[in-house]
């Protein structure tokens, strides 16, 4: 599992249900970088079965790529900027913001039919099957759990974002694949027990680089009585959230603090993010190193560490402190 404003939701890649809440991530990259998007760069996006969609002309028109009116109205989700067709958007104000992660409550409304900018380039919306009222189609019609998810078969599925990649380009669709699972829950008859073992990639990162560390998470099911097959499940939706503290340790200048705190775990819940594989991603931007806004730091290069806080079941916990050196 994930959470998205300490909520929690299902990956695409952790066996989501129609019947839980599941965030569809969308990362937009043009020569290297994350295409920029502003309110005004994207449509909808919209939820589609693969069965009946087994090639892009079923449901995009041939001359302009863009979704076909008949298609649309076969879709089973869809999401506009800030769910504004039932929310009688202001029309001198036709291009709704992005909403925000904290904007995020699970609840009818807006957020779960709306689409979040979670960071440059970088779009989510929620699919959620416990409430009603939570999408409206072209037409207007509010639906959610109970008119349109409740009677799903598990299947594959396609979202299709309809965006544009910069001012004045032509609207463009992208299409990814999503799969919904009937046989993610599981029953156990004894408390699980699970260890896990953390592994920092990254060893040196050159001082003036913006990079982005990497913590793989091996994770053990050490109940002997358990399936392999059942842990093979367990093991996809675990983990529920994660943070980071990076630490500057003064072991030559004698004059300072013995370390510094360059990032707190308060303030990096956002900005972690996690693969399908359960790696840990931080982007660390080693300008703040010269900037002037950390106390006690001393020279800049030198040895730094990373610790892990992450969510994993009920428990929360750290990871043993993982060094690595700036040069």
């Amino acid at each position: 599992m994930g959470s998205f404003n300490n909520i929690i939701v299902s990956e695409r890649s952790q066996r989501p249900s129609f019947n839980g809440k599941t965030i569809l991530r969308a990362y937009f990259m043009r020569d290297g970088e994350y295409v920029s998007l502003d309110n005004s760069s994207v449509s909808s996006v919209t939820l589609f079965k693969k069965a009946a969609n087994t090639s892009p002309s079923s449901i995009l028109e041939t001359s302009s790529g863009l979704i076909k009116d008949s298609a649309a109205s076969a879709a089973i989700w869809r999401w506009t900027l800030s769910g504004w067709e039932a929310r009688n958007a202001d029309t001198e104000a036709p291009f709704p913001d992005f909403l925000e992660e904290d904007d995020y409550t699970g609840t009818i409304g807006p957020d779960t039919s709306g689409v979040f900018k979670v960071n440059e380039g970088r779009l989510a919306v929620i699919l959620d099957g416990t409430i009603d009222g939570s999408s409206i189609l072209r037409d207007g019609t509010v639906v959610g759990s109970a008119a349109n998810l409740s009677g799903e078969p598990a299947a594959t599925y396609i979202d299709v974002w309809t965006v544009k990649l910069c001012a004045g380009c032509d609207w463009v669709t992208f299409i990814n694949d999503v799969a919904f699972f009937q046989n993610n829950a599981v029953v156990l008859s004894e408390p699980l027990m699970c260890s896990t073992r953390e592994r920092l990639y990254n060893k040196r990162i050159e001082l003036g680089s913006i990079e982005k560390l990497k913590i793989g998470t091996e994770i053990t099911i050490e109940n002997k009585n358990i399936d392999a097959s059942i842990k093979n499940v367990l093991r996809d939706g675990l983990i529920t959230s994660g943070a980071v503290e990076i630490l500057k340790h003064n072991d030559v200048d004698r004059t300072l603090p013995a370390w510094a705190q360059v990032y707190a775990f308060s303030g990096t819940e956002s900005a972690v993010e996690i693969s399908s594989d359960n790696t840990f991603l931080f982007k660390f931007d080693t300008s703040v190193l010269t900037d002037g806004s950390i106390p006690n730091l001393g020279n800049a290069t030198g040895t730094y560490s990373v610790q892990l806080k992450f969510g994993i079941l009920d428990e929360t916990r750290l990871s043993p402190l993982m060094f690595f050196k700036v040069v």
